[in-house]
């Protein structure tokens, strides 16, 4: 999907059948960070992780077109070993991992507090930009 509507049931179908998942969570296609650890981490999963099984997902805020757009012009799933891109601009998923006390402390912005008011086209994040985060999931046994 490009979109995640119901976080714990996606959460829980992406984890039944694999052992290892990460999620990624990163700001948007404009963001030359994200680019940047997006690659290396994705790198490390092609050379190293993904041959134990492990399944990385990127996940944005942006939207299901700023996910689009980052997966093609990083190769996110083309190069570098992403299962896939998701973009959520209704932030369902960051909502869920805060409430459920999986990232209690993610944070999410407004365009203004980011400082990205001006890299960004204007209601592009309805619901706030999530910072960067984490999630990993593994199943042993």
């Amino acid at each position: 999907p490009l979109y995640v509507s119901d976080p714990e049931k996606w959460l829980h179908t992406l984890t039944s059948g694999t052992d290892f998942v990460g999620v990624v969570i990163f700001t948007g296609h404009w963001n030359k960070y994200d680019e940047h650890y997006l690659h290396k981490l994705g790198k490390y999963n092609k050379d190293k992780m993904k041959g134990e099984g492990l399944k990385l997902i990127a996940w944005t805020s942006e939207g299901p077109e700023g996910a689009k757009q980052a997966d093609e012009k990083w190769g996110l799933t083309k190069n570098y070993g992403f299962a896939e891109v998701i973009g959520d601009d209704t932030n369902a998923l960051a909502k869920y991992l805060v409430d459920d006390c999986i990232l209690e402390h993610l944070v999410t912005q407004t365009p203004e507090e980011a400082n990205a008011k001006d890299l960004i086209t204007e209601g592009t994040y309805p619901n706030g930009i999530v910072q960067p985060g984490m999630i990993w999931y593994a199943h042993h046994g």
